[in-house]
């Protein structure tokens, strides 16, 4: 409820509390991502289904709905398959005080919410340990070079240095 919160943030402000909201990472990462109406034919379905996603916060949550599918629609198709890596990748990103993340090229580019980064230090260490892995670009955008997708695909890729950082960066 918005006034709600309104008001929970005019109040924190009167205590003088810095008010921080929960981080809505930015995920630009170029692949066909959806429920498609032959999966999930009614749209009352797919609609509640995408809600549903939008609110996740945990990876177990993620896998019960994902199973949920599958019993109820059957397959995923490719579509709706990506859909759930997006959302995967969201949290992670949450998680790991990653305000946007952008792929391209074989490059992953992570910005940072310096609001939510609770131990940049741990950050500045996992890129001064990862030989040549990571860089921090001047305006503190962190790039990733990602190996071939022969190696496992960029998108998991991306899950994992998400699910590195955010064990190493908020713990």
């Amino acid at each position: 409820d918005m006034f709600l919160k309104l008001m929970e943030n005019a109040v924190s402000e009167i205590k003088g509390q810095p008010v921080v909201e929960p981080l809505d990472p930015e995920i630009n990462i170029n692949m066909s991502a959806l429920l498609s109406e032959e999966y999930i034919p009614d749209i009352d379905q797919r609609m509640l289904m995408y809600r549903r996603l939008a609110r996740m916060t945990q990876f177990d949550e993620i896998e019960n709905l994902k199973s949920e599918l599958l019993d109820r629609f059957g397959p995923m198709p490719k579509e709706a398959l990506n859909l759930f890596s997006k959302i995967i990748i969201k949290v992670s990103a949450r998680k790991a005080a990653v305000a946007r993340l952008d792929l391209k090229k074989g490059m992953l580019f992570l910005y940072f919410s310096e609001s939510h980064l609770q131990h940049p230090d741990k950050l500045i260490d996992l890129i001064m340990t990862s030989s040549g892995r990571y860089e921090l670009t001047p305006d503190q955008i962190l790039k990733v070079r990602l190996a071939k997708p022969s190696a496992g695909s960029h998108i998991d890729q991306v899950k994992n240095v998400l699910k590195e950082m955010a064990e190493r960066v908020n713990t």
